[in-house]
């Protein structure tokens, strides 16, 4: 299998769900071997395991300088559609939050188009099981020939309540499945959030909020499983962290991104745990199907409008 990187630059602008900023980003293809490296300042921050920050309600990528919040959408996003190489220009240190979900990012990356590279494309399997308990949280990931994600949420809300969902996770399962799913919270926990200086620019254009068994949006839940869809996005994003694409099975009950990332610390405390390979090669007949298979992306994007 080859690299991938996008065809043309990428614009957007939004606001920051905690900061209530507005943020700048730009987009570009990277060369083979770059991995995914956000440019904030004068300083570049790739986005690895060994340069995230345990945060607060997000994924967070720090240098000796800067830090760069609420990545897991982008980076889930382009991790899911198999993009290695990406070059992301900010001028503000927090990702737009733009509906919540991570499908206006989806459409703007297929409409970009996709970029076979030549270069061969390593990708990590893991070889035997790895887990990190928290109270009555854990996080785990087995020995699988596919990437695959386990989670299962239970919140005090009646209408959240328990969900699980098991999912294998490709591009256009990405795309129908994952990525429209949109961030949420308990409106009795506006108050606390806020007085901790987060969600500045939350509102109800970018955030479910659910009060007992009703939500407030005006907009229709996406998904009667929203929510769980929603924590899967955002453990991909945390995933995303190994920095290869990766074959496992990943399960997670009641965690959060510190859970999730600890998962990932783990996996790299044993080499024992993991085994970095080259995919192999791909006939001219084979890069042409991928091609074509990426083109018609596009045209499976849901529209809520």
């Amino acid at each position: 299998m080859l690299q991938k990187t996008i065809r043309q630059t990428i614009e957007l602008k939004g606001i920051g769900l905690h900061s209530g900023r507005e943020t700048r980003m730009r987009i570009t293809p990277a060369s083979p071997d770059s991995g995914i490296v956000f440019k904030i300042g004068e300083e570049r921050i790739r986005a690895i395991y060994s340069n995230s920050h345990n945060s607060l309600l997000c994924s967070t990528l720090v240098s000796n300088r800067y830090k760069i919040s609420t990545v897991e959408h982008l980076l889930a996003t382009l991790y899911a559609l198999n993009i290695n190489n990406a070059f992301i220009e900010i001028d503000n240190e927090e990702v737009p939050i733009l509906d919540g979900s991570a499908l206006i990012f989806a459409e703007n990356i297929l409409r970009a188009n996709i970029r076979l590279q030549d270069s061969v494309e390593k990708r990590i399997i893991v070889r035997r099981e790895i887990a990190y308990t928290n109270n009555n949280s854990y996080a785990i990931v087995r020995p699988s020939s596919d990437f695959r994600i386990k989670f299962t949420i239970d919140f005090k809300s009646r209408l959240i309540g328990r969900q699980s969902l098991s999912i294998k996770i490709t591009p256009e399962i990405f795309i129908r499945e994952i990525a429209p799913a949109r961030t949420f919270c308990e409106y009795q926990e506006i108050e606390h959030m806020r007085s901790l200086g987060l969600i500045k620019g939350g509102s109800l254009e970018n955030a479910i909020v659910v009060d007992d068994m009703r939500i407030l949006n005006s907009s229709p839940l996406r998904f009667i499983d929203e929510f769980v869809r929603h924590k899967i996005l955002d453990a991909i994003g945390d995933i995303s962290l190994i920095g290869y694409p990766v074959s496992g099975e990943f399960e997670f009950y009641k965690t959060g991104h510190n859970a999730n990332q600890h998962l990932i610390n783990n996996i790299f405390s044993n080499k024992l745990n993991f085994e970095i390979i080259d995919t192999p090669e791909i006939t001219i007949e084979e890069k042409k199907k991928i091609s074509e298979e990426f083109s018609h992306l596009p045209e499976i994007i849901p529209s809520y409008s």
